[in-house]
């Protein structure tokens, strides 16, 4: 068991993520809101601690030429991608292929493709009945139709079909795939049925309503508020309504609204279709495999649209769908007369030597089922299906491990927005089947189709790749109370849709569940914990009397834990800046506290990536980019809609200077975000789930989260993503990337291994390169387990001795035997030995604050009097204020170090400072200040902190007020700042240096400049 810690502690290791101000994104960025907000407290957690690792040390020894290796050419081009792209189409295409016989036709199908469509009026509803005879303005639709007007409010199709004459054994029915998100249907001006929910496929009878020849369709769309409140379109206002729907959809042709998934659309958006067929017929099949005894069991659902029971035999027949094999031909099952409505018979069958349903091998059989009645014409009907198992151990501990088919997985995914559904509707399933080929290129195992079910397409098209999906329900934060039946009925729509996929494995049913405490909206519109739990219970029963090998994992992204079931919690640390947990406290080993004894998950993270300068320029709006050079130079992302990089680049990297430089300053922090993360899941064997937001945009300048954009050419983060989740590799974890000589650098070096591989012959390879020579290399057996990252020891390297800033890189590498399977680098750089520092020191501070720590550490003798003072507490600085002001007309240079937020007023200025608390990992030197312009982009990035042991902020605030010379800034604000006092200067200096100048040589020289620079 790994050690634990309360809840409680974790709060004094981790503090409280900040609120969003309300005008940092504009009042319609909802989901940045809720992606900045805190989770809410909950007891009873418990905070999983980073592995207690083992003085192992992996000998430095001389240096063996024979363990020298040449890194893998990497995967970096988008050429590379398409060319690994179309070898897998090869290789995965005898999945695709067909070699169950094809069924007679018994049914007359005749789709419904175009209809006249407008916006109800308040005048439609005193003289309805002119509506449905054609009034009004109409503009002709095709179907698919989705898009606008949202909230509440009412639009109309109407379309005429012809029907051949039908006999006595024949019935007449209206299908929908989907309609978002009311339907009530008319036909021929009579009311037939209405049916609630976006997702689902519906259908009526309308025999008695239709005749030969001319009839016509009329259905009244009706589309409310979501649940959530946030409609995500500033022509609408943000309300509550009882629309379950969550936050995301296919999206529509709109840069203002639509191309952000996020608005709450409408309409016909799945085929529809007029069937004739016979009266006692299949309205659906489910075969449940049973690999355990050898057998599966279909159950076919009959449906009799008369009163009077029918008497019937069924034939059913199972053949390979994908491979030659015929494994039950024309069985007669006997069965009791059907009565009205549904009636669902029962198959069982055995499957002797029947091939498993694999990612690498999703082989497929098809179930035919026949229906003849004792009068009348039968009806034929088939479901493919796969014979597989997936679990969730609930057990044995820690509990929530997966296993696919009696072998442990772990799931490494990524989400979707809408490309998938988008390419249904344009009718592209050639490039539904590459982008889900994609993820496979991308060593991605499965695909949270995020916060809805989608259309069956794309499920049939994971059953044929062999990728694993998890399913959501549309709910995000609440739920209505009134609504819970309809959440019942509709969580039993959900699973009867995707039930016969074997690549649908997982379903949750809401995604980032919000506290009472924390809740958007009014919290008299939506259910309580209580109310959500039995909410919960009762959706478990409708899904599981549907499937009941089901696993549910009942909520995506806990902003209210604990939930039933595997704990899911979102983290956008290196976005939403401290989202979820510290990267620090992330990259060490840590997690967000969650139910003791559990594994755990974490449904979405990641950081936004500007879409490229062509691909904007060629979709965007002319007010979203820069009109000329001057514009340019002054252009920030701020003015694509709903693009978060303007607000949120400050916590990670410079501001650019263009346009161009924006967009690859985004993309760069993506990827770097990317791996980060990535790898801290990797090595952590409690996360058994995690899935990168997202996967590819849907549209342009979407939601730039995704990792490929809408026209299928990848980021940056999309091999970096790919790199760190090679299912067995090397890494790496340090968290210094900078040295002195003579210093001994310490690595952690690990093998990450997701699958059941076991090479023969595993031995490690590790180099140290300088300037692109290896000038030390060594080799040593490595330990490898099966579906487990395994520490394999520290490294004692030396540091070189360096004149200059140097830069180095140590690579690690597995090997099998002579082969290379996997290597690694980190990027290093080493400097020279510092310099004593010549320089006298009077503090005033607490015996252990960070000024007496900061003398400490750097050997400076501390005097009653100096040219130098280092103050940390500002009631001891009042005291001598008078002492102080003659120091500074004498010239002294005084730095006040991380005083605590507050107002203050220092020497050189009458006006008051406002010390507010931050917690910055990145610092930007980009002031123009003469003291740091020398120093790179990223020397005020992660110092590691000697008190700690790991990586913590960088400075405990930042200032406004008064005149002040910034040297650097922290999230848009002074972080160190100078100014002239007397004959001295003033500093103020938020950043942490006490516990940092020793092991950050860019800290030390930096404080050097504090200490020792001269201002013109």
């Amino acid at each position: 068991m790994m050690p634990v810690v309360r809840a409680g502690l974790a709060a004094v290791l981790l503090p409280c993520c900040c609120l969003l101000q309300a005008d940092v994104f504009g009042a319609q960025d909802a989901l940045a809101e809720i992606g900045l907000s805190a989770r809410s407290d909950t007891n009873g957690l418990v905070m999983p601690q980073p592995p207690e690792l083992p003085d192992r040390m992996i000998p430095f020894g001389e240096h063996d030429p024979s363990a020298a290796f040449q890194p893998a050419d990497r995967m970096d081009t988008p050429e590379e991608m398409r060319a690994a792209l179309r070898e897998l189409r090869e290789s995965m295409a005898p999945f695709f292929e067909n070699h169950a016989p094809p069924l007679p036709s018994s049914r007359r199908i005749r789709p419904i493709t175009t209809f006249d469509w407008r916006i109800a009026t308040e005048e439609d509803w005193t003289n309805f009945s002119t509506v449905l005879a054609g009034a009004g303005e109409w503009q002709p639709v095709r179907i698919p139709h989705y898009g606008p007007p949202l909230g509440k409010t009412n639009t109309f199709y109407r379309t005429t079909f012809n029907l051949e004459s039908w006999d006595s054994t024949e019935a007449v029915f209206v299908r929908f795939r989907g309609v978002d998100y009311k339907a009530h249907v008319f036909v021929n001006g009579a009311f037939v049925g209405s049916h609630e929910g976006f997702f689902a496929p519906f259908e009526f009878d309308i025999t008695r309503c239709v005749k030969p020849g001319e009839n016509t369709l009329f259905v009244h769309v009706e589309n409310d508020f979501p649940t959530l409140g946030a409609v995500n379109d500033p022509g609408y206002p943000d309300l509550m309504g009882d629309k379950l729907y969550a936050a995301t959809g296919p999206g529509y042709d709109d840069p203002n609204a639509g191309w952000h998934h996020c608005p709450p659309g409408m309409g016909i958006w799945q085929p529809v279709s007029i069937e004739v067929r016979p009266r006692l017929h299949v309205r659906d099949i489910f075969v449940r495999p049973l690999p355990d005894e050898a057998a599966a069991e279909a159950v076919i659902e009959v449906w009799n649209c008369d009163v009077a029971p029918k008497e019937l035999e069924i034939h059913f027949s199972v053949r390979g769908l994908n491979f030659e094999q015929s494994v039950a031909s024309n069985h007669v099952l006997a069965v009791d007369a059907a009565g009205e409505g549904p009636n669902w018979y029962r198959a069982r069958f055995d499957m002797p030597g029947f091939r498993w349903w694999t990612p690498d091998a999703p082989w497929l059989y098809e179930f035919q089922a026949t229906v003849i009645p004792k009068i009348g014409k039968p009806d034929h009907a088939n479901r493919h299906f796969g014979m597989r198992t997936f679990r969730l151990d609930t057990a044995d501990e820690p509990r929530g491990r997966f296993f696919l088919n009696g072998r442990e997985l772990r799931l490494r995914g990524a989400n979707t927005m809408g490309f998938e559904q988008q390419d249904v509707m344009r009718g592209d399933l050639d490039q539904l089947r590459d982008d889900l080929l994609l993820a496979k290129v991308a060593h991605i195992n499965f695909l949270r189709i995020t916060q809805r079910p989608v259309q069956e397409e794309v499920y049939d098209m994971a059953d044929r790749v062999g990728l694993l999906i998890q399913t959501d329900f549309p709910l995000f934060g609440h739920m209505r109370p009134n609504q819970f039946a309809e959440g019942v009925r509709q969580a039993a729509e959900m699973e009867r849709l995707i039930r016969s996929h074997p690549s649908c494995v997982l379903v949750s049913y809401i995604n980032e569940r919000f506290s009472t405490a924390k809740s958007r909206g009014k919290v008299h519109r939506r259910m309580h914990r209580d109310e959500m739990e039995r909410f919960f219970a009762a959706m478990d029963q409708a899904v599981l009397s549907q499937n009941p090998d089901r696993v549910i994992k009942a909520v995506d992204g806990d902003y209210d834990p604990p939930a039933p079931g595997l704990p899911d919690n979102h983290c956008y640390t290196l976005w939403y800046f401290r989202n979820g947990i510290d990267i620090g406290l992330l990259h060490k080993g840590y997690w967000q506290a969650v139910k003791a004894g559990w594994n755990y998950a974490c449904g979405e993270f990641g950081a936004e990536g500007l879409d490229r300068v062509e691909l904007l320029r060629r979709y965007c709006p002319s007010n979203w980019l820069p009109s000329g050079a001057a514009d340019d130079r002054s252009w920030t992302p701020d003015r694509i809609v709903r693009a978060q990089t303007a607000a949120m680049h400050e916590h990670f990297f410079d501001t650019p200077d263009s346009m161009e430089e924006w967009v690859s300053a985004s993309r760069e922090h993506q990827a770097w975000a990317t791996r980060l993360m990535t790898e801290a899941f990797r090595r952590d064997n409690r996360m058994v789930s995690f899935a990168i937001h997202l996967f590819i945009d849907a549209w342009p300048a979407g939601w730039m989260k995704a990792i490929v954009d809408v026209e299928r050419e990848p980021k940056p983060a999309f091999f970096a993503y790919r790199e760190a989740l090679t299912p067995l590799m090397a890494n790496i974890r340090t968290d210094r990337w900078k040295f002195f000589s003579g210093e001994r650098m310490r690595h952690e070096f690990w093998i990450c291994n997701d699958t059941h591989e076991m090479p023969s012959n595993a031995e490690l390879r590790w180099q140290l390169e300088i300037d692109g020579r290896v000038v030390h290399a060594r080799r040593s057996p490595a330990e490898i387990r099966p579906n487990e990252a395994v520490f394999q020891g520290f490294t004692d390297i030396p540091v070189p001795e360096v004149n200059v800033r140097t830069k180095g890189t140590l690579r690690l590498a597995l090997f099998d035997g002579e082969r290379l399977v996997h290597d690694t680098a980190v990027e290093l750089e080493f400097f020279p030995r510092p310099k004593p520092l010549e320089v006298a020191v009077h503090v005033l501070g607490q015996t252990d604050g960070p000024a007496a720590r900061l003398a400490r550490e750097l050997n400076l003798p501390v005097r009653e009097t100096g040219t130098v003072w280092l103050i940390d507490d500002f009631e001891a600085f009042e005291r001598a204020r008078a002492e102080v002001d003659r120091a500074l007309e004498d010239g002294a240079r005084v730095l006040f170090l991380n005083l605590p937020p507050g107002r203050y007023v220092l020497p050189g200025s009458s006006e008051s400072v406002l010390v507010a608390s931050a917690n910055p990992h990145f610092l930007t030197r980009k002031t123009g200040h003469e003291w740091v312009r020398d120093f790179e982009p990223f020397d005020f990035r992660f110092w590691y902190d000697q008190r700690a042991g790991m990586l913590t902020p960088l400075a405990s605030g930042k200032f406004t007020g008064g005149p002040w010379n910034p040297i650097v800034k922290a999230q848009g604000q002074n972080a160190v700042a100078e100014r002239a006092a007397g004959r001295g200067r003033v500093i103020l200096c938020q950043a942490f240096l006490a516990d940092r100048v020793t092991a950050n040589p860019t800290a030390r020289l930096f404080v050097e400049r504090l200490l020792r620079e001269t201002r013109e």
